[in-house]
């Protein structure tokens, strides 16, 4: 993903390099954004999709709405064998979703009637829920005397959060005709729980009207 996203901008860079002028295009742009992202609450990794409203209202200045959804989830491996046994999946496998609303101001460096490369900066309010436990310890059939390991969880955080986030994206996109757009984003986020969504690398289809 992200070669794509440098590929896209080394594109978009030499088609501007090439004299194409500012054109007015449609100031409207609707726009679904699709990617994947490392969760830094436990290292998950996962998927992200967006749906993303922007207009433009100075000839470098944007604002946008974005509604996103994430899922990222993970596993501690535990495959166990006893004795003529077939071996078992005790693994312990967990996941973290969520939901955030977003606002967002972007700023177009590069715009011509094709290319558009630029910067957003937002803050949003997401709401999740995980089912990872704060604290994980595994007890050996040694200790215990129990033929299986133990697991023992415990939680010190609430299971659903609400929190606020601050967002920054770099995106590139080339405009084909007059109103279809694809592109690629990468960014990053943080909130006030301390959770990231970093690195984020999605691709973006979208309409101009």
């Amino acid at each position: 993903m992200k070669n794509i996203l440098l590929w896209v901008v080394g594109f978009l860079l030499h088609t501007n390099a090439f004299g194409q002028g500012i054109q007015e295009l449609p100031k409207r742009l609707l726009s679904t954004n699709i990617g994947a992202g490392k969760h830094g609450t436990g290292d998950l990794y996962g998927l992200m999709v967006g749906f993303e409203y922007e207009k433009q209202f100075r000839p470098k200045l944007s604002w946008s709405t974005e509604l996103a959804m994430t899922i990222h989830d993970g596993e501690d491996l535990l495959l166990v064998q006893l004795d003529h046994s077939p071996q078992e999946d005790m693994s312990y496998r967990f996941t973290t979703a969520g939901m955030q609303l977003a606002g967002k101001i972007g700023y177009h460096a590069v715009r011509t009637k094709n290319a558009d490369i630029g910067i957003k900066l937002g803050v949003a309010a997401r709401y999740q829920s995980t089912s990872l436990a704060d604290d994980r310890v595994l007890l050996f059939p040694a200790l215990t005397g129990y033929p299986y390991p133990l697991r023992i969880l415990r939680n010190t955080e609430p299971q659903r959060t609400i929190a606020a986030v601050a967002i920054t994206q770099l995106f590139a996109r080339y405009t084909f005709g007059k109103d279809i757009v694809v592109g690629a984003l990468a960014g990053m986020q943080l909130d006030t729980n301390g959770d990231v969504i970093i690195p984020q690398f999605s691709i973006s289809i979208g309409k101009r009207f």
